[in-house]
């Protein structure tokens, strides 16, 4: 279906329902970090005005000899009953291992999967050269190990190939921040040219997407897409939650601009850390035009690029004379932003 007929679906449902509730008055700046936290985690609540179908293309995961790997593994179908120090003598053969076991403690059972973190990237392969692979999906590896209850247990690996964290699909001299958006809530198993197909499907003109990842080269559920166009990167922007259905998962993910560190749109004098989506307002405010201009806006809620203890894994290459280039260019992309309001009756 055509991008109208998906954003009209639900026409009496407001954009984000989970933040429904007025916060009238002065805020404090720890009220809008609180706001922008719980905004992190709104694909889980909120609809999704789109939808995505098809089969995404090939993980890199059966790549050749040649090709590199993260140093962090994903282990499923791991025993309940093993041990961390079971799990580090049974791939210490391969090299120095450390276990990150998410949710992992002593009050709640252990989930059934967990990541290995090698020394050096050749134990990775030398770990994926004695396992067993699956050969219909290609990207899943095997190996077994042994717990107290269960013996010769075959474990799924998934390794992580570097080249599918980056995907230039239209080379492009330079990559425009005020062109590019922010994906959170992404799957497992997304790679950044599955990410181009589903955004460009939907959308049309990406030119580029790419993976956050941590300090070991593995994703960390979040990316970016950029387009060659503002009305591309509008419509994403406007779309805001998109469901993605493949054979293997269904993901709902949420888009959101990406966010650049910047000055106060209003007053040009401080930094401007939040920014309002909504597209009549769709800026960078500090704390006291926030305020100013949000007096009659309750219902507007702040993104921030940097929470305390979410910060985005991002490299900031920016100056204090991008800080202006940045403020005066986002003036077209803010009118652009009415426009799509009343064509698709989006504002609030």
């Amino acid at each position: 279906p055509g991008y109208k007929e998906l954003t009209d679906r639900h026409p009496d449902h407001a954009p984000y329902p989970f933040y429904s509730a007025p916060t009238p008055g002065p805020t404090d700046p720890l009220a809008l970090e609180r706001a922008a936290r719980l905004y992190r985690s709104a694909a889980s609540v909120c609809e999704a005005s789109c939808t995505w179908s098809g089969q995404l293309p090939p993980r890199s995961s059966t790549a050749g000899p040649n090709s590199s790997y993260s140093t962090k593994i994903f282990l499923g179908g791991v025993p309940w009953d093993i041990s961390e120090q079971t799990l580090i003598q049974a791939f210490s053969e391969f090299g120095e291992v450390r276990v990150e076991w998410p949710g992992r403690d002593y009050t709640s059972p252990p989930r059934g999967y967990l990541y290995l973190v090698f020394q050096e990237e050749g134990d990775v392969t030398d770990l994926l050269a004695k396992c067993s692979q699956d050969y219909n999906t290609r990207d899943s590896y095997y190996y077994k190990i042994s717990s107290r209850r269960m013996r010769a247990k075959e474990v799924q690996i998934i390794p992580w190939v570097l080249t599918d964290s980056n995907y230039v699909r239209c080379p492009s001299p330079r990559l425009d921040p005020q062109k590019t958006v922010f994906v959170g809530a992404l799957h497992g198993m997304m790679t950044a040219q599955g990410l181009a197909v589903v955004f460009n499907d939907l959308f049309g003109g990406v030119v580029y997407s790419g993976l956050d990842t941590d300090k070991f080269k593995y994703p960390i559920g979040s990316g970016r897409v950029t387009f060659n166009n503002s009305r591309s990167y509008m419509k994403a922007v406007a779309a805001a939650f998109i469901e993605i259905k493949t054979p293997r998962f269904c993901k709902k993910v949420q888009v959101d601009p990406y966010l650049e560190d910047t000055l106060c749109s209003m007053c040009g004098m401080k930094q401007g850390p939040y920014f309002c989506r909504d597209l009549s307002c769709f800026n960078y405010f500090c704390h006291g035009c926030w305020d100013l201009h949000h007096t009659c806006r309750p219902n507007h809620k702040p993104l921030m690029r940097n929470i305390r203890g979410l910060t985005r894994a991002r490299t900031n290459h920016h100056n204090h004379q991008d800080y202006n280039v940045g403020r005066f260019r986002q003036d077209p992309v803010r009118d652009l932003a009415e426009q799509f309001g009343q064509t698709f009756g989006l504002q609030g």
